[in-house]
């Protein structure tokens, strides 16, 4: 029914300050082809090129936009995670390692019909959300990830790092905190589904990973 890969980056930044959107704070991907292993280290920031030279700055509360290279074409799950720099380290050289991820944006399922799922992204160019008011101020890699599943039982992951400087932030205390890979498991039943199965008997699906943090 689907092409088995049809590109679609996270490519581009969108904040107030950056109207336009800018490509050199996110650490871009080296290759079109999606991650077929959730349990690679590439799982943290894809396959990139290396570390953005530069970092966004973003007032907590902001509307912000991760623009597309292309559409989503595969059907599937995303979600918005950011990861708390640690102390010594800046948004420029953090590797993402370690249990400092919270998600704060989920997208899931729009519509299901007797015959069909219909996720909130597909056809998207780009997906939008706001930086909770409530998170503190401080660097931090701001992560977007698509699930295709046009393939039951072998999602796609396509992922990016945007590199930010979160400013006038909150003081919601964070976590709990997951680690990138591990944030959800092979198994879970959102990565497993079957877009053309009619009966599932589970009920609402479920975007895979923890829930978004409420601040």
């Amino acid at each position: 029914m689907y092409p088995p890969i049809l590109p679609d980056r996270f490519d581009t930044l969108i904040t107030p300050d950056l109207p336009s959107g800018s490509k050199s704070v996110i650490r871009q991907p080296k290759s079109w082809n999606p991650m077929l292993d959730s349990t690679s280290k590439n799982m943290t920031c894809n396959f990139h090129s290396g570390l953005a030279p530069d970092i966004a700055v973003i007032k907590a509360g902001s509307n912000i936009s991760f623009k597309l290279d292309n559409e989503i074409f595969h059907p599937g799950p995303g979600a918005l995670y950011l990861g708390a720099v640690p102390e010594g380290e800046s948004a420029g050289s953090w590797d993402g390692s370690g249990a400092r991820w919270f998600k704060i944006k989920n997208w899931g399922v729009r519509e299901y019909t007797p015959t069909f799922w219909y996720f909130e992204l597909t056809r998207a160019w780009q997906v939008n959300a706001t930086i909770p008011a409530a998170v503190p101020s401080g660097e931090y890699l701001l992560r977007a990830e698509h699930i295709g599943l046009i393939d039951p039982g072998k999602p796609q992951f396509y992922v990016s790092c945007a590199q930010v400087k979160i400013v006038d932030g909150g003081e919601g205390r964070l976590g709990p905190f997951v680690e990138i890979p591990g944030h959800f498991l092979p198994s879970d039943p959102g990565l497993q589904l079957n877009l053309l199965q009619h009966d599932l008997g589970m009920g609402p699906y479920r975007v895979p990973g923890p829930d978004p943090w409420e601040g």
